[in-house]
């Protein structure tokens, strides 16, 4: 992680200024810091920390921007280009992001390198810390209007409770001998967009508010959020289940693509498939020659045109908005078109 610079982090940046991304993590390690009560807290936040600074680096070299932190504050700029970004609203939707990240890798039984000999309740403990004490304190410190900050609240917590129920319905049958006909596309779909796009829905939502916007254009440019990132989620789906390193078929998750393909299937074929889907998570070569299958696989690739009527919708959804500055907002729309 780039080191924090000297002296207090700024309150507010511009996404054109070279260090924003330095910024906010500096402003995010401060705040952090600050909050924490003992130096073996301040060590579990740093750690997570170093996961995020790494997650949004990735994000903005796959994507063109970090969809949880550059996302927001450039919503703010579209809607109020004269103003600076207080940066406690990317890096309220960043720690959001890290929270529920280090909570899902938990449940997938994923234990990222950096956590090294840390017990899995610690990582439990500061993502709970993360997503119930320093998300909604830096919420807090993004405005002074108390009805205002009331009502960003309540667009957090719904978009919790959105994205908690995607969460539980991906649990509900985390084995594939625990599918059935009820795990369709649609099922997938939801899912899907029930979590990272929800997410970004609140979050753009919230910051066109704070920067102005009239109810109607904040939930256009709300969804204009919600099919970006379902896009970029999509792809990314299709990397971890495809690519070599990827982990999906390790932990068995029930994705987009994943799910096209056992949809086409008649039902023996379907049978048989899920059981070498439930071999796969402990067989590298089981996993391997399902990755080739897949590859060649018609439901796999008409599964991927999601990404392409998320991106129309996004493109609609902005044009709706009408926003007074809406070219950084259209390339990011082109940039993930352009990825894959």
């Amino acid at each position: 992680m780039t080191a924090a610079p000297s002296g207090p982090a700024p309150a507010t940046a511009r996404l054109d200024d070279p260090g924003f991304a330095e910024a906010l993590m500096a402003w995010i390690g401060e705040f952090a810091d600050g909050l924490a009560r003992s130096e073996g807290q301040r060590d579990l936040l740093r750690l997570a920390r170093a996961e995020l600074a790494a997650k949004e680096r990735s994000n903005r070299e796959v994507f063109g921007c970090s969809l949880f932190g550059t996302l927001p504050a450039a919503i703010f700029e579209a809607v109020a280009p004269g103003r600076p970004v207080p940066i406690a609203l990317p890096a309220a939707s960043s720690l959001c992001f890290l929270a529920l990240d280090i909570l899902d890798d938990l449940a997938d039984g994923d234990w990222p390198a950096h956590w090294g000999n840390r017990r899995p309740a610690e990582m439990e403990l500061t993502g709970v810390l993360i997503l119930s004490v320093l998300v909604p304190e830096a919420l807090a410190r993004t405005t002074d209007d108390p009805a205002l900050l009331a009502a960003l609240g309540f667009v957090h917590r719904q978009s919790l409770l959105r994205m908690a129920d995607g969460q539980r319905e991906d649990l509900a049958a985390a084995d594939p001998a625990d599918w059935d006909a009820s795990w369709d596309m649609a099922t997938a779909r939801r899912v899907l967009t029930a979590r990272g796009p929800d997410q970004a829905w609140g979050y753009a939502a919230m910051a066109a508010m704070l920067a102005g916007a009239s109810p109607e254009a904040a939930q256009h440019l709300a969804g204009y959020a919600h099919h970006l990132t379902a896009a970029a989620s999509l792809w990314s789906d299709l990397a971890e289940l495809l690519g070599p390193e990827g982990r999906d078929l390790k932990q068995g998750k029930r994705t987009v693509p994943l799910a096209a393909h056992v949809s086409a299937l008649a039902a023996p074929e379907r049978s048989a498939f899920l059981v070498r889907l439930a071999a796969a998570r402990t067989s590298e070569a089981e996993r391997e020659a399902l990755r080739r299958e897949l590859r060649a696989s018609h439901a796999v690739a008409a599964a991927m045109a999601y990404r392409s009527v998320d991106l129309a919708m996004a493109r609609a959804a902005l044009e709706r908005a009408g926003p007074s500055d809406p070219e950084r907002l259209s390339g990011f729309i082109e940039a993930v078109a352009a990825v894959g």
